[in-house]
C-alpha cells in the first residue's frame, strides 16, 4: 500500500540549498543541526512569512493524512493495480 510523507525544505549545512540561503540571509539558525529535522522551519520563506508556511505546512498534513483522504489514496490505488492487472491479462 503507498502512503505520503510530506516535509518541509531543510537546508543542511554544506549543501547548495544551505550555501544558497546562507548568501541571501535567509537562514533562521545557521548551523543549528536541531533544526535539520525535516519538520522544523530553519529558513525565511521568499514569498510568505515563516508562520504562514508553519500553518499552510499543518493544514496540508491534516488534509492528507485525514481517514476520507486516505481511503480516497487507497481506493485509487487499489483500482490501478486492478486495472493494471486486467489489462495485462487481456493482453495475447
Amino acid at each position: 500500500m503507498k502512503e505520503i510523507q510530506v516535509t518541509l525544505m531543510t537546508p543542511f549545512p554544506g549543501t547548495p540549498l544551505y550555501t544558497r540561503l546562507e548568501r541571501e540571509n535567509r537562514l533562521l539558525e545557521p548551523r543549528n543541526w536541531k533544526k535539520c529535522t525535516l519538520f522544523d522551519i530553519n529558513f525565511k520563506p521568499a514569498n510568505m512569512s515563516v508562520q504562514e508556511l508553519r500553518d499552510g505546512f499543518k493544514k496540508l498534513a491534516v488534509d492528507l493524512y485525514s481517514e476520507e483522504f486516505t481511503t480516497w489514496r487507497r481506493s485509487r490505488f487499489k483500482r490501478a493495480i486492478r486495472d493494471h492487472h486486467h489489462m495485462k491479462g487481456a493482453q495475447p
